[in-house]
């Protein structure tokens, strides 16, 4: 039998992903879950060992609030797995392998992040032993909790406490793995803060035994850790010069009340803009349901854009983020006047510099690019033009950087925004916003 114990400070994502995906399981299994909404817990580890001390299961799995289980059988086969494991410390549904050139190689399993199939490297058919693991899920016999508990003292908050916990078992000659589960993780922002400073712990207390610690958070390891540092020490003088595309919106959306968000996909950067209403419009059913489980907009509806109609004014800005694309010109054309008409403040646009090739992917046909919109085109319809996404030659298929290293070419694409920002033609992808004039207000 599982013990499922999971921390929550978010009772409705609670409630519609994690338990709605335990409602129907085929076994039997205890729940303990833990409310930490007003932050009785300061640490994950603290948190887990509170709950796992609890637990009466054979297994004890350590989830997030925020993952689903992808079939009601998930249980059922999981137990399976893990019983045929003999030397089992803990296991996950991702994880890092020592074995590999780059963190490519090294990854291992499949979940669904954020909308997106994310194949750490190969999805695997066996449980595969690995060094670290992903934390958001992570299943331990209850016979090793009883050995060894997360580390509370070390880990004070709420980063590696589960890559510290792999790498401990070895000490009893246990392993870590991935097991061929597969789970959808809804999450919305990742929380980094003081990410680095962990890291260092993991590194510190481990080092002994691992010259080099891989995690899916990034590697680890003396130089690696000593560029960090100076990088976070510098991040705070890098985002007021060099702001990413999101504080662009925030920006603008700054004050609104309502927004329209058309072709709101699964991910909207609407999530991070403090917007009291909003109305995701989507056609695309899996991205439809994957927003609507993180409550990113207000109110949804299932809907072909270029066929949808509102009352004239009826949101304070409308908003199309990477989706004229997607439409031929004619339709393009059209739903920017509809824009106009249903927006009382401005619109927001966000497309590729001019037409990128792209075939559907995700299984969604509405991916596939049917046109492409420069900066000219834009302005003459009213908008004015910004580039985002740093210098476009630096990018290919998908937006990807297609030169190695690809953290250095990160850098220097961010390094390239300062420039590309007011010279758009120069840019990857063209930030549009449209005020709207009240013709009858004189």
């Amino acid at each position: 039998m599982f013990s499922i114990v999971v921390v929550y400070n978010n009772e409705q994502a609670l409630n519609k992903i994690l338990l709605q995906s335990l409602k129907n399981q085929t076994v039997q299994f205890e729940l303990i879950a833990l409310d930490n909404t007003k932050g009785k817990f300061k640490s994950a580890a603290e948190a887990l060992n509170y709950g796992g001390k609890q637990a009466k299961g054979k297994y004890i799995i350590f989830v997030h609030q925020d993952i689903e289980l992808d079939s009601d059988m998930w249980l059922e086969k999981t137990e399976k797995i893990l019983d045929s494991i003999p030397d089992l410390g803990i296991a996950g549904v991702v994880g890092m392998s020592e074995e590999g050139n780059d963190n490519k190689e090294r990854g291992r399993g499949c979940i669904s992040d954020c909308g997106e199939i994310w194949r750490w490297s190969q999805p695997v058919k066996n449980p595969e032993a690995v060094q670290t693991l992903d934390e958001c899920l992570l299943i331990i016999p209850k016979a090793v909790f009883s050995s060894i508990q997360f580390d509370e003292k070390t880990f004070d908050s709420w980063h590696c406490y589960g890559a510290d916990y792999c790498l401990s078992v070895r000490q009893m000659e246990l392993k870590a793995y991935v097991i061929p589960v597969f789970v959808y993780h809804r999450s919305l922002r990742t929380n980094i803060e003081m990410l680095v400073k962990y890291k260092k712990r993991l590194y510190k207390k481990h080092k002994k035994k691992h010259k080099y610690i891989y995690t899916t958070t990034g590697s680890i390891s003396f130089p690696k850790l000593m560029f960090l540092s100076i990088w976070a020490s510098l991040k705070p003088i890098y985002k007021k010069f060099f702001p990413s595309w999101e504080d662009y919106l925030k920006r603008e959306l700054a004050g609104c009340e309502t927004v329209l968000d058309l072709g709101c996909g699964y991910n909207s950067a609407i999530q991070y803009c403090k917007v009291p209403f909003s109305v995701g419009v989507e056609l695309f059913e899996p991205y439809l349901q994957e927003s609507q489980k993180k409550s990113i907009h207000s109110e949804y509806i299932k809907e072909d854009i270029t066929k949808i109609e509102f009352a004239p004014k009826s949101f304070d800005i409308v908003v199309c983020f990477e989706v004229l694309e997607h439409l031929t010109k004619d339709q393009g054309y059209k739903l920017c006047e509809k824009m106009e008409k249903w927006a009382k403040n401005k619109i927001v646009i966000k497309t590729p510099n001019n037409y990128i090739e792209q075939d559907g992917y995700d299984d969604n046909p509405l991916q596939e690019h049917k046109s492409g919109w420069d900066v000219e085109e834009l302005q003459k319809l009213g908008f004015e033009v910004y580039g985002i996404s740093g210098w476009k030659k630096l990018r290919g298929y998908r937006g990807e950087i297609q030169y190695k290293p690809v953290l250095l070419w990160k850098c220097i694409s961010s390094l390239t925004q300062k420039i590309t920002y007011r010279c758009p033609k120069s840019a990857f992808q063209l930030f549009a916003i449209k005020r709207i004039i009240d013709k009858t207000s004189n």
